[in-house]
């Protein structure tokens, strides 16, 4: 990870777990994003930090909850805005959080778990030391099938860059089984077919 995160990923974890107690209402989160894959040993460049996180209830049907978690933030000196989009958007409501100035300006989007299988996904998250903290990571499988769902070009670079390398963690024949019952299995097949060809 490159020594300019270090100290905003940090605080981003301190803020998401005060924002718990804060609004009374647990949120569970999970590195993703091009951190997420440095994480697992894949280098590759990013300009911002992302999070999947989740909680009950959820701010994608409680407005009352995203004032709240909105209020905190900016109470922290955070530029705050949810950015909300339909239930069936690939991303249907995202944090986006602008750090002080102190922290570099970095910036860090929240995208709220929608689908019972990303629930599922950060419960397997795994604490991965990061420069001199543990930060929760979403497994390589889970972090593979989030960028599967997404599908742009990033994403699918970064799903080669994991398979072509892939952490102790990924067990392949899983992930394909996973892959297809979440109909995301032509994707994970071609990704494949790509890596073979290069070699």
């Amino acid at each position: 990870m490159e020594p300019q995160f270090a100290p905003a990923l940090s605080r981003l974890q301190i803020l998401l777990t005060k924002a718990s107690r804060d609004v009374k209402t647990p949120i569970h989160f999970a590195l993703i994003g091009g951190l997420g894959v440095a994480a697992w040993g894949i280098v590759r460049a990013t300009q911002d930090i992302d999070f999947l996180a989740d909680s009950e209830p959820s701010p994608i049907g409680d407005i009352k909850l995203r004032d709240q978690i909105k209020n905190f933030f900016k109470r922290h000196r955070c530029q705050v805005e949810w950015r909300v989009g339909s239930y069936e958007d690939p991303v249907p409501i995202l944090l986006r959080i602008e750090l002080p100035r102190s922290y570099g300006g970095l910036g860090a989007d929240i995208l709220w778990a929608h689908r019972r299988w990303h629930r599922e996904a950060l419960a397997r998250s795994i604490d991965v030391k990061l420069s001199r903290r543990f930060v929760p990571v979403l497994h390589p499988e889970d972090l593979i099938l989030l960028k599967l769902e997404a599908g742009g070009p990033q994403d699918f670079a970064d799903v080669s860059g994991l398979l072509a390398d892939p952490p102790a963690q990924l067990n392949l024949n899983r992930l394909k089984e996973t892959a297809a019952r979440l109909r995301m299995g032509r994707a994970l097949e071609k990704c494949l077919r790509e890596i073979k060809d290069k070699r």
